[in-house]
C-alpha cells in the first residue's frame, strides 16, 4: 500500500453498517476512504470486526458467507501495525483501541458513527468524523 496517503481508522460499527447496507452513507464513506486513503488496522480491530460480523443477528441483512468475504477483502486491501500504545480517554473501554491506532499510525481521521468516540473530536490532532461528515469533506 502506498505509505503516501493519508491515514485513516475506521471503527466497528461504521464497517458494519458499511458492510450490511449498500448505497448508505456509511458504505459510500467506506469505498472512499477505501480508494482515497490508506486504511489502518490492528490484530485487535480486526478480531472486533470478525467476532461482530459473525452475529446470527446479521444475518437477516447479509448472509454469514457473504459478511466473511466482506472480511476477508478488508483484511487484504488494509494495512495492518503494531499498536504499542495503550489509551484510556475513551468512556467506552472498547473504543480505545481505535484512539491508540490512529495515535500509533499517525492518521488523520477515524471515521466514525460511535458517540463515544465521536465526543473526542479532536482527539490529540486526529479529527474524529462522522460517515456524512466525511463525505462532505472530500
Amino acid at each position: 500500500m502506498n505509505s503516501a496517503k493519508r491515514k485513516i481508522v475506521i471503527d466497528t460499527g461504521t464497517l458494519v453498517s458499511a458492510t450490511l447496507r449498500q448505497g448508505t452513507i456509511p458504505n459510500r464513506a467506506y469505498l472512499k476512504a477505501m480508494t482515497g486513503y490508506q486504511v489502518c488496522v490492528s490484530d485487535h480491530t480486526l478480531d472486533e470486526l470478525e467476532r461482530v460480523l459473525r452475529r446470527e443477528k446479521f444475518d437477516r441483512y447479509l448472509p454469514l458467507p457473504l459478511r466473511l468475504e466482506f472480511l476477508r477483502t478488508y483484511q487484504t486491501r488494509t494495512t495492518r501495525h503494531e499498536v504499542t500504545l495503550q489509551v484510556t480517554d475513551c468512556r467506552d473501554p472498547k473504543d480505545n483501541p481505535f484512539l491508540a491506532l490512529a495515535l500509533t499510525v499517525q492518521a488523520e481521521i477515524i471515521l466514525t458513527s460511535d458517540p463515544d468516540l465521536y465526543s473526542l473530536n479532536p482527539y490529540r490532532g486526529v479529527q474524529i468524523l462522522k460517515p456524512a461528515e466525511f463525505l462532505e469533506i472530500l
